[in-house]
């Protein structure tokens, strides 16, 4: 075994084991204690599990980002699959985007919390909500859903006043925490 070999880090340290079931089960509880907020207008409820799966996926990576996206989507109330797709693709995408994206600027602290933002709105945007309206689509179609786009255009507008809850508390949380607790652990 070659020097370069040997210095390589695990794919899943028993540290990023821990902090995504510490995450994934915070994500999970609040779904599990029924925590949801009715968004006015809309037939969709929002809850605050997204701040967990965003901050601890970044911090644990991809495959750490798998198992909080599990935990997370494993016990939604009557649509699991779709929940479980959107949430472990999205958890791959937080830890893929935090080390090559938001972390990569972490020397200049208004540049880095700005990406951080952009990460999180693009977890939204390009990732959870496609993939909840297809998973939706796939696992239990329903007519009164109406098309893929006409759904996903609803839910996009209605998940609005979440996402900017989740990118404001985030943002505070990640701009309050100390670079060593900021660092990637894959």
């Amino acid at each position: 075994m070659s020097k370069v070999e040997s210095e390589r880090a695990p794919i899943l340290s028993a540290r990023q084991v821990g902090i995504a079931a510490a995450f994934g089960g915070a994500a999970l509880a609040v779904v599990l204690a029924g925590i949801t907020i009715p968004i006015p207008g809309t037939p969709v409820v929002t809850d605050p599990r997204e701040v967990f799966t965003t901050i601890g996926a970044s911090l644990t990576g991809p495959i750490g980002g798998i198992v909080i996206g599990i935990l997370a989507g494993i016990a939604e109330p009557g649509i699991p699959l779709a929940s479980l797709l959107a949430h472990i693709v999205g958890g791959i995408y937080s830890g893929f985007m935090y080390k090559n994206f938001s972390w990569r600027f972490r020397e200049n602290k208004v540049i880095s919390l700005v990406t951080w933002a952009l990460q999180v709105i693009g977890y939204y945007v390009l990732v959870v909500v496609p993939l909840f309206v297809a998973g939706i689509m796939l696992f239990y179609p329903d007519p009164a859903n109406g098309t893929f786009f006409g759904f996903l255009g609803v839910l996009e507008v209605s998940v609005i006043p979440e996402m900017i809850f989740t990118t404001t508390v985030t943002t505070i949380i990640m701009a309050a925490l100390p670079e060593r607790y900021r660092r990637p652990l894959w």
